[in-house]
């Protein structure tokens, strides 16, 4: 059984939190979790044990100590989500559409005038060719009296 370990302190390293698990039992990995950029603990690790018996009572027994002025969280963990539960499969089960599901897109797909950027086929004419001609109307500023309705000020 996968447990999870949350509010660790700082200096507690993964072979710290493995002989914390194994008087309940056999730990078959411990591991405290680090940020990839600094090397420094996230305060929380995942011990996986043997039977589910001593994770149960490592559960009972470990949840709520204090370790170094911190009360130590101890619970089953959830299972990890795999790769094709995620992402590009269509509608989550809480009903909404994952990140970027092509529905609510509202960025241009088809092809640009003048050739693409990436393609080689625009070049200096794209630049030359002023795509969007909005020279000939006024342009409308905020302090322009379009109507007469006084304006708020913004802060």
């Amino acid at each position: 059984m996968k447990l999870f370990v949350a509010k660790l302190p700082q200096n507690v390293t993964s072979e710290r939190l493995k002989a914390m698990f194994e008087t309940y039992g056999t730990v078959i990995d411990a591991k405290v979790i680090t940020d990839r950029e600094t090397g420094m603990s996230k305060c929380y690790g995942f011990v996986e044990m043997a039977s589910d018996e001593s994770a149960r009572e490592a559960i009972e027994k470990l949840n709520g100590i204090e370790m170094d002025g911190k009360e130590v969280l101890v619970k089953e963990s959830d299972p990890a989500p795999r790769s094709n539960d995620r992402g590009r499969g269509g509608p989550r089960p809480g009903g909404r559409p994952p990140f970027n599901s092509g529905g609510g897109d509202r960025r241009f797909s088809g092809p640009r005038p003048g050739g693409d950027r990436w393609s080689g086929g625009g070049g200096d004419d794209r630049r030359s060719s002023n795509r969007y001609q909005d020279n000939d109307r006024p342009k409308r500023r905020y302090d322009d009296d379009y109507d007469d309705k006084p304006r708020r000020k913004r802060i």
